[in-house]
């Protein structure tokens, strides 16, 4: 049983930054580094047991062929275009063959290595072996091995092992792996590339060895922090962010007092809403995925609406950075009005392999903030397909589905049931509706009303998990030009964030996310569940001035006999969200609004406590 593969839609334009660092061995001119139109000197040996035949090959296009993952697209890498090395395990196991598992040249598992020349590092001091790669993992380890007494031993440097299960590299991802202990001073060093596992593929381009830089500082992996992309303000209330990142000393020196800094920054990306810092003492050469955390914590229930940015910087060392660019980071979340989102906009598409039938989710959470009489309930689902050239929107039918993960699910998911699709024991199913699209073109975004199975209202619970899903059934046709895709966005970093951005295979497994972590384009819109108050609270507690709103802002006095916790939301008739606001504490206090961006019309504000609502109506003159 195999997973799923990603075809991007869109052309992508990467950058390539040359380095000024020295280069021991290999380059843009040397054919056994860039595997210029096939192997070269390399040689392939099997290490396993399918009789030679699982063996690393030249690929022309850098290309898996395998059935399950040959739409994962080519390694980009500066030499790309001549081709580049790869040991295509979902070839080997099923030739390229629908529901040929187990029965291609060289069933999996395997174990096959792409070995080097031998190559005299008996001048080099210090030696790193840099390449592109692009990993797609099913059950599979990479591992660099290094000799230098003619094959006798080996000595092992494992690499991807942060790529998780179903899961993969981007397709432009530069390694550079510290072999000088095995390597340095060895006349007669050679190294190689080891797959052990079954599937997907590891493909191998532009290697070189090059001497390490005295201070080369490097931010790895800083975690996005906001539980999603984008929260409505009524949602992100106790959205705590926490800072950290892995970092890592690519240089051969030891360097001193570096530091890690953290920073929200306003929608104008200057102004500093907030910072955090850590000094590093001592980064040894051998410091490698060193996890930093910042003491302070992050809530953004203050910000209004709009986007803002975060950005991670790490730097230090007695002597210039070899490579700033990998010393800062910078993301982005936004607070919206009513919409929860994982992806900032429309930038590809991704589907299951050839015809088969697939499910896209994305995990939205509610806050822990509400009074018992704060409700809100799911208006509206937003989402968008692609097609290829010979297909059309009009007449596909997907299903949209809304589900709560159950509490007894952990925080990190690790007893969640991956099995049996959305029949999982791990979900409970709210809703389930039809969607049939008409004459749409290709990324336009649907805004489609979800009810549940009995056509009621879905009312949200607090600080509860919940799926929205799409199911996309198998394709009549065995012609690419003629699929559907789900539109897709590879711009956010959910590392994790367990099954942020999951995808249910066709025999029903769930896994995390797609290979190269696309966030499906499928958004969720909430809203009032009623305006008037169930368990009305005294007159008193609410009063509004003026009424109606001439000056852009309006007035409301809160007052309580003790000091109270109340949560403030503005709504429009329709129920959708347009401010919501807790405050602490509260006796007798006159808040103000911004009525700035609502047109001329009626619009209510309520305040709800544990007791329970006041919701009363005003009026905005233009």
């Amino acid at each position: 049983m195999k997973r799923l593969g990603t075809l991007l839609l869109m052309s992508v334009l990467v950058g390539f930054q040359l380095s000024a660092q020295a280069v021991l061995w290999g380059g843009p001119n040397d054919p056994n580094s860039t595997f210029a139109n096939g192997l070269g000197a390399w040689t392939t040996i099997e290490l396993g047991s399918s009789a030679g035949k699982a063996l690393w090959t030249y690929s022309a296009s850098g290309t898996s062929k395998g059935y399950y993952s040959d739409l994962s697209g080519s390694i980009i890498s500066p030499s790309s275009a001549d081709g580049a090395a790869i040991f295509d395990s979902d070839f080997l196991d099923n030739g390229g063959i629908a529901d040929n598992d187990g029965n291609g040249s060289a069933p999996a598992p395997h174990k096959g290595a792409l070995v080097s020349p031998v190559i005299d590092c008996s001048t080099f001091s210090s030696v790193s072996l840099a390449f592109y790669q692009y990993y797609q993992n099913y059950t599979s380890t990479c591992t660099i091995e290094v000799t230098s007494d003619e094959g006798k031993t080996w000595t092992s440097f494992p690499v991807n092992e942060e790529v998780r299960f179903g899961t993969g590299t981007y397709r432009n991802n530069k390694r550079v792996v510290d072999i000088t202990s095995a390597a340095a001073l060895k006349s007669k060093m050679q190294f190689r590339f080891v797959f052990e596992g079954d599937g997907y593929f590891w493909t191998i381009d532009d290697v070189t060895l090059i001497e390490l830089p005295d201070n080369d500082l490097a931010l790895i992996t800083p975690y996005y922090f906001p539980f999603t992309y984008a929260q409505p303000k009524s949602q992100i209330c106790n959205d705590e962010f926490k800072f950290s990142t892995t970092v890592s000393n690519l240089g051969k020196s030891a360097q001193k007092n570096a530091l890690f800094k953290v920073e929200i920054l306003d929608k104008d990306r200057t102004t500093v809403l907030f910072t955090d810092e850590t000094q590093v003492a001592n980064m040894d050469p051998t410091d490698d995925n060193i996890t930093i955390k910042t003491n302070k914590t992050f809530i953004p229930n203050n910000l209004d609406f709009g986007k803002y940015y975060i950005r991670w910087t790490f730097n230090g060392g007695n002597t210039p950075d070899y490579n700033p660019n990998d010393n800062v980071r910078t993301d982005s979340f936004e607070i919206t009005v009513n919409s929860y989102s994982r992806e900032p906009g429309i930038r590809t598409g991704v589907r299951a392999n050839e015809r088969t039938a697939f499910v896209v989710a994305s995990q939205y959470r509610t806050p822990n903030c509400w009074t018992n009489n704060d409700r809100f309930k799911v208006t509206n689902v937003e989402m968008a397909f692609a097609v290829g050239r010979k297909a059309s929107i009009n007449g596909y039918t997907t299903n949209i589905g809304f589900y709560k993960i159950k509490d007894e699910v952990s925080p990190n998911f690790l007893n969640f049931d991956r099995e049996k699709g959305l029949a999982s024991t791990s979900i409970e199913a709210i809703a389930n509706q039809a969607f049939t699209g008409t004459n749409e073109s290709s990324f336009t975004l649907f805004q489609v009303p979800l009810k549940n199975d009995q056509g009621s209202d879905i009312e949200l619970a607090a600080n509860t998990r919940y799926f929205l899903t799409c199911s996309h059934p198998e394709e009549p046709s065995d012609d690419p030009d003629s699929w559907h895709f789900h539109a897709a966005s590879l711009e956010k970093n959910y590392e994790g964030h367990p099954f942020a951005v999951p995808v249910i295979d066709n025999e029903g497994y769930w896994l995390e996310s797609w290979p190269d972590g696309d966030a499906p384009v499928l958004r969720l819109s909430i809203g009032v569940i009623t305006k008037t108050d169930d368990h009305p609270l005294d007159e008193s507690v609410l009063n509004i001035s003026p009424n109606p709103v001439q000056n852009n802002e309006v007035k409301f006095n809160l007052k309580f006999g003790k000091a109270t916790d109340a949560n403030i939301t503005l709504f429009d008739m329709n129920g959708k969200v347009l401010n919501f606001e807790p405050h602490k504490s509260v006796l007798n206090q006159t808040i103000s609004l911004s009525t700035l961006n609502l047109a001329s019309g009626e619009y209510f504000i309520r305040v709800s406590t544990q007791e329970g609502t006041k919701t009363k109506m005003f009026s905005v003159i233009k």
